[in-house]
């Protein structure tokens, strides 16, 4: 026999009563286990997410840190190197005893060449043919770097111009390897391209390296009224090949005091 339950307004039967209550309590349990099911499904995605930032290099953040830190430490070392062409003096012009105390540094004379090349290349955009101001520019920035390690070799130096390279060549390799990386690398090839005359740049590089001679040898010959420095003039004859760097020859020689 069925038991009835007396309500005030109705019986109901106890088994109607416990089948909703059976319901209740199974709906609540499917909806755990859904949820238990999604928040397992969303990890293992966070897994698989981790492994493939792994994949690609992010996991390991030590490295990154300690590739960081040695290529700090080569710039700094790097420049640290070149930075002693600020104290390097231009050996030309020492022999004068005249302007021995205020002879220009190598840095003194690169920091020239490139602005020159700068305007030069600017120039050449309206003139006689463009030019990569860029190149341009870092190549003379370039040029003399090898003697921040073997100073300024002149030929009056007692050293042959095939010493004068291997010495050159293996400072630029130390300065390289200082560096390190595709930094390095591109300084290097610049230099050598400035050294080979291997571009258009770098000849017009080559050619104002000779006018930055000059006009400081006018300059010097200006300051110094009893100085003489005809040989720095006469070891440039034939070295101006383009129209402008006649042109700036021309004018500097208008500025040389009268002999």
């Amino acid at each position: 026999m069925r038991a009835f339950c007396i309500s005030h307004h109705s019986i109901t039967p106890s088994t109607h009563r416990d089948r909703s209550a059976l319901k209740s309590t199974s709906t609540t349990t499917d909806d755990s286990q859904q949820s238990f099911i999604k928040k397992r499904r969303r990890s293992k995605k966070s897994d698989r997410s981790y492994t493939r930032i792994r994949g690609l290099g992010f996991g390991n953040m030590g490295d990154e840190e300690e590739e960081e830190e040695r290529q700090t430490k080569n710039t700094i070392d790097f420049l640290s190197i070149v930075g002693k062409l600020k104290r390097t003096p231009r050996t030309g012009w020492t022999k004068y005893p005249e302007i021995t105390s205020q002879v220009e540094s190598v840095a003194d004379h690169s920091f020239r060449i490139a602005l020159m090349a700068f305007v030069f290349g600017l120039q050449q955009q309206q003139g006689e043919g463009s030019l990569d101001v860029q190149k341009l520019v870092t190549i003379a920035l370039v040029h003399d770097i090898s003697e921040s390690i073997v100073g300024d070799i002149t030929p009056h130096c007692g050293i042959s111009k095939e010493e004068k390279n291997r010495l050159e060549v293996e400072a630029m390799q130390k300065l390289k390897h200082a560096l390190g990386d595709v930094a390095g690398e591109t300084i290097e090839a610049l230099w050598l391209e400035y050294e080979n005359g291997s571009s258009r740049e770098a000849r017009v590089v080559k050619e104002l390296d000779k006018l930055e001679m000059l006009l400081q040898a006018s300059e010097y010959e200006n300051e110094y009224k009893d100085v003489d420095l005809t040989e720095f003039y006469s070891s440039c004859d034939g070295s101006f090949k383009s129209e402008s760097g006649k042109r700036w020859v021309e004018e500097i020689m208008r500025r040389r005091p009268a002999r």
